[in-house]
């Protein structure tokens, strides 16, 4: 039998986004476009803005929160190749950064973790390359200076060494220590020590086709160990004695990979395979009946006229299908979790692939719509939430027509951040320095430069950004763990 599946070649959206699809105001752009203020009065004030110094747009690389320097700073890839960092409370570039892929675009957010007992810096994690130059890239990390630490690519011989990797690589404790794992947009998973760049035992895992989602890590059954849940794309045809299905898949494998198994994809735990890919990175936490543990993903558009494309899927901890909800356009963005009125809620954006979005709020335990919500542009990376002053979490939506602000038990519009800057990622909610709430957004000014602005709401409690139920960033936390359970 053959051990290769019937179509080698990575993966790629029906529709490509145009990086620069907002840029219709010439000239300089205004430092802060704010805010139709309702009875709650947000105003959110323009604290810094950077340009990034290779000239190139950010596009799906979310803003992240590090440690480096000895202080907070904001991370985010650009399609440059480089990796910038920003002081949080400043702006100014942290010394050593930017950090240099050496020309080969980062499309995935980067992660953090601190290495050492006691360190006072966070390392940084990215996926370097993209679909459009599939055999270039790997997984890369740098030091809290700046540094190269370890560059890893991925074997795939199976698709002319496609080694791009334009997932995120989300961190935790899979064999003992810190480590890293996401897949490539080839057929290959790797799983790697975050501190010396060596791969895992039992990976590579072939999992099957090119995946673009951020693998989400949770102890799903109670064991004290971190499982990986993946969402991808498969077409059908026949992998080492396999048969996959065309469509994609929702799936557990174990923190071992495939290690004691017969074959490269052993050590899956389980699956669920809807007939359309899935795009969106998944998310994990107690969301099902009875604050049971739920997997949300929403799916992408490969296959033109799958009954599965357009809709938010939840399955069990097993991966049997619990609800599915069918929305108003595209949902390859990433879903959170967020408590928006007493119990976590299934928060998605749609992309109606012609220049516009909504943003839904879903009951955790049936998929039912709580609201929804219009918004400015097309949603493409995902919302956060935060606690604004409420006492409940608001939702922050970024999209290509800037980013809104939308109250999260009834979906209103109370503020309007950024409209001329397009945004194809999330946004990120800080504590900032001065004890204030911070907004980061990075996306491409009416130039096609990257952009990064930073802005805070007066009078905000930053404190609270943590709190249990928030979503403040990509994939939940600086981890990116996309788990609702992890600490933020």
């Amino acid at each position: 039998m053959s051990n290769t599946r019937s179509r080698q070649s990575p993966r790629v959206l029906r529709k490509a986004v145009p990086v620069a699809a907002v840029a219709t105001v010439a000239g300089a752009l205004p430092a802060l476009v704010t805010t139709p203020a309702d009875a709650q009065g947000l105003t959110f004030k323009s604290v810094w803005s950077q340009t990034v110094t290779d000239g190139r747009p950010i596009s799906t690389s979310s803003p992240n929160l590090a440690v480096l320097d000895g202080a907070p700073a904001v991370v985010v890839g650009d399609k440059g190749g480089d990796v910038d960092a920003f002081s949080l409370a400043t702006g100014t570039p942290v010394p050593g950064w930017p950090a240099s892929t050496g020309g080969v675009p980062v499309e995935s957010t980067p992660s953090v973790a601190a290495l050492t007992a006691g360190s006072p810096d966070d390392s940084v994690f990215v996926g370097v390359g993209t679909a459009a130059t599939p055999h270039e890239g790997g997984y890369e990390a740098f030091k809290p200076n700046g540094a190269k630490s370890w560059y890893v690519t991925i074997h795939n011989p199976g698709a002319s060494f496609v080694s791009g990797i334009v997932a995120s690589l989300a961190v935790g404790n899979l064999q003992g220590g810190t480590d890293v794992v996401a897949p490539s947009i080839g057929q290959q998973e790797d799983a790697i020590n975050a501190a010396t760049g060596k791969v895992l035992s039992g990976f590579p895992w072939f999992d099957g086709d090119g995946d673009y989602a951020t693998p989400a890590l949770a102890d799903l059954y109670g064991t004290g160990k971190n499982d990986i849940v993946n969402g991808g794309g498969q077409t059908a045809g026949l992998a080492y004695e396999v048969h996959y299905t065309q469509g994609g898949h929702v799936s557990v494998t174990s923190r071992t990979g495939n290690a004691g198994a017969s074959s490269p994809n052993g050590g899956l735990i389980c699956t669920y395979n809807p007939n359309e890919s899935v795009e969106s990175s998944p998310a994990v936490g107690p969301f099902l009946a009875g604050g049971t543990t739920g997997i949300a993903v929403g799916t992408g558009n490969y296959f033109p006229g799958a009954p599965d494309s357009d809709v938010v899927l939840a399955v069990n901890s097993h991966c049997r299908l619990v609800w599915t909800a069918r929305l108003d356009g595209l949902t390859s963005s990433s879903p959170a979790l967020a408590n928006l009125s007493g119990k976590l809620a299934v928060v998605e954006g749609t992309d109606n692939e012609h220049g516009g979005g909504s943003v839904y709020a879903l009951n955790g335990t049936n998929g039912s719509v709580i609201w929804h919500q219009s918004v400015n542009g097309e949603v493409i990376g995902g919302v956060v939430s935060a606690n604004l002053g409420a006492g409940y979490q608001d939702v922050i939506v970024a999209s290509t027509g800037g980013a809104e602000v939308l109250d999260g038990r009834t979906g209103k519009v109370l503020a309007t951040v950024d409209k001329y800057v397009g945004l194809q990622n999330c946004a990120l909610v800080t504590d900032d320095p001065n004890g204030t709430i911070g907004l980061t957004l990075a996306g491409y000014n009416a130039h096609n430069v990257g952009t990064v602005q930073h802005y805070e709401l007066p009078g905000s409690k930053g404190s609270i950004v943590d709190e249990t139920g928030a979503w403040p960033m990509f994939h939940h936390d600086p981890s990116l763990s996309g788990n609702a359970a992890a600490p933020i």
